[in-house]
């Protein structure tokens, strides 16, 4: 009986080039089945589901890894853009209920909210959902404040008036 080591050498030696290149091609650029994958490598259905595992080439492993190297760039983003903050300065417009006091106090709230999220153990997820969904609010609220300050805002509701209303007939 051969084992995967066997079936690895043998591979290799047919493709001429490393088990990992050619289950990447296979994996992830041609996205083929397990059953027809094995068959076109002469392996077992479950030697090319164990090299495809032990390589993260499964669609569920590659969507996890992608997602996990997209919450890294943007902690890493996240990191650059605090670098140089004081959480400690005083506010500006503390004393005013105005449009700027009030985007002062979200601008900060969401720099604060951002530097939770770098903070974050990486098995918190549901802290970090939420994180991110305060966060997303946050940057939503200061559009609105930019929308509104540049005369904008008033245009983009009567769009999605007309939109709605025609989309009713």
């Amino acid at each position: 009986m051969m084992t995967n080591k066997d079936y690895q050498e043998i591979v290799e030696k047919k493709y001429g080039k490393p088990l990992k290149e050619i289950m990447y091609e296979l994996c992830v650029i041609r996205d083929v089945v397990p059953w027809e994958g094995a068959s076109e490598l002469g392996v077992p259905k479950s030697t090319f589901l164990s090299w495809r595992n032990k390589f993260r080439f499964g669609p569920v492993q590659r969507k996890a890894d992608f997602a996990r190297q997209m919450r890294d760039n943007t902690i890493n983003k996240y990191k650059q853009e605090l670098e140089d903050i004081d959480f400690e300065r005083d506010f500006i417009y503390k004393d005013e209920k105005t449009i700027r006091g009030f985007k002062e106090i979200m601008e900060r709230l969401l720099e604060l909210e951002k530097y939770k999220r770098t903070l974050l153990d990486d098995d918190d997820t549901s802290s970090d959902i939420l994180i991110t969904m305060k966060i997303a609010a946050i940057e939503q609220t200061l559009n609105y404040l930019m929308e509104y300050e540049q005369g904008k805002l008033h245009e983009e509701f009567n769009r999605e008036r007309e939109r709605i209303h025609y989309g009713r007939k």
